[in-house]
């Protein structure tokens, strides 16, 4: 027999994302809509009216739809009630505090899910389980929108009261706090200044938010009881102010910078580089041409450069045929120090330097006794790594450099020709 599913406001964004989810992995659902009624007859039409069961319209802004929606259902029994149904209000701030506005939204998208969650609870099979939807706003004091960040709040604490209610009937009870999420509830700050914020630098897709309410929904969650679930892609760990803070400290650069910076270099001035060869493979990057061009020429002005570049030995070949890298050692007879070192031997005789190359860092020393370092981090080619100015940092690893290059002189460290 098909499992049932009850989800509020399936007509839109969340909802809708959420009830093709579970439509998808053989469910009935019964999904409300209040004013989008072609919507959701979209899906009727998709997965069929045997499947997809229309309900409504309610507007869950009253009370009295909450308690009609509870008499139309009654009855059936249900695996699984997913509490949805949102509004959002941006008139309601500080300055202008309307109440009758801030009770429509508490009643949408609190007492909804109260009265639900409670009204049905007889029609809710032993075992079964109930995912409310709060949001990350419920951490934070509101500028404006205070009855959207209190009543999502609210949510979270009926969640936990609901969860040791229901716990003898080993029902389980969660929530989701979603962040910036791609709908039409969208506000332009979500849209385009949260990816600014969020440490993946994107927001996030409905079906995103629906595979983490199926999951909760899943016998794959089954002691996952009585949690509130944040889908922010890493946002509400970010402090504004710490972030500020470091990047005074360090820019995000890409080639541009880096072939720049080379191009500045004058007589006098010293480079020390140590490339690693990972995964992602810069040397097979068209750009770097035109950055070995940058070293080539810094050369010929006079620049103290010495380049190593560290390999394993699955990786020589590839490392030793590449045309960049040939180029570089072919024309680079004026460098103080260009070659490819055995990664191995570094491993072993300078095993704590070995363990801060990361992926690879550039320390440029200018004759005036001005440091800059560059941190390799590949993300592509506008963000090839990060420029630091911290002097400690950076005599931290000129040390790392001259340790190991000293072990190539030494002939420790071995060389592939």
């Amino acid at each position: 027999m098909k499992k049932k599913v009850l989800v509020t406001g399936a007509s839109r964004g969340i909802g809708r994302a959420i009830a093709c989810k579970f439509l998808q992995e053989g469910y009935i659902v019964y999904g409300t809509f209040h004013e989008s009624e072609d919507r959701i007859n979209e899906l009727v039409s998709e997965y069929g009216s045997e499947n997809m069961k229309k309900l409504g319209p309610y507007n869950f802004k009253k009370v009295d739809d909450s308690y009609k929606l509870v008499k139309d259902v009654a009855g059936i029994e249900f695996d699984s009630i997913i509490l949805n149904a949102g509004t959002f209000s941006e008139n309601d701030d500080f300055v202008n505090f309307d109440l009758d506005e801030f009770n429509e939204v508490m009643n949408c998208n609190f007492y909804s899910q109260l009265i639900i969650a409670t009204s049905l609870q007889s029609y809710i099979k032993n075992g079964g389980n109930i995912v409310l939807m709060s949001s990350n706003d419920a951490y934070s004091g509101a500028f404006g929108s205070m009855s959207y960040s209190i009543s999502k709040s609210a949510v979270v604490s009926l969640m936990k009261c609901l969860c040791v209610n229901f716990g003898r009937r080993h029902i389980r009870v969660n929530s989701i706090s979603p962040g910036a999420i791609n709908t039409d509830m969208n506000t332009p700050e979500q849209e385009f200044e949260a990816p600014l914020w969020t440490p993946i630098e994107r927001i996030a897709q409905p079906y995103e938010v629906a595979n983490v309410v199926y999951f909760l929904s899943s016998s794959e969650s089954s002691f996952i009881n009585g949690e509130n679930i944040t889908i922010d892609g890493g946002y509400g760990n970010v402090s504004i102010l710490l972030k500020d803070e470091i990047e005074r400290a360090r820019k995000i650069v890409g080639y541009d910078w880096l072939n720049e910076r080379m191009h500045s270099l004058t007589e006098g001035d010293k480079v020390y580089c140590l490339d690693t060869v990972p995964d992602y493979g810069w040397i097979d990057n068209p750009l770097e041409e035109t950055y070995v061009n940058e070293h080539l020429h810094a050369l010929e002005r006079g620049v103290e450069v010495y380049r190593v570049i560290m390999t394993s030995k699955e990786k020589k070949e590839s490392v030793l045929q590449n045309e960049f890298i040939r180029k570089t050692l072919s024309e680079s007879k004026k460098a103080k120090y260009i070659g490819i070192i055995k990664e191995e031997d570094v491993k072993k005789y300078n095993k704590n330097d070995y363990f801060k190359i990361g992926k690879g860092f550039e320390i440029f020393i200018l004759k005036d006794g001005t440091k800059q370092l560059f941190i390799d981090s590949y993300s592509d080619e506008n963000s090839m790594g990060y420029v630091i100015e911290n002097e400690m940092m950076i005599d931290s690893l000129i040390e790392v450099f001259e340790n190991i290059y000293k072990n190539i002189e030494n002939k420790k460290i071995g060389t592939y020709e």
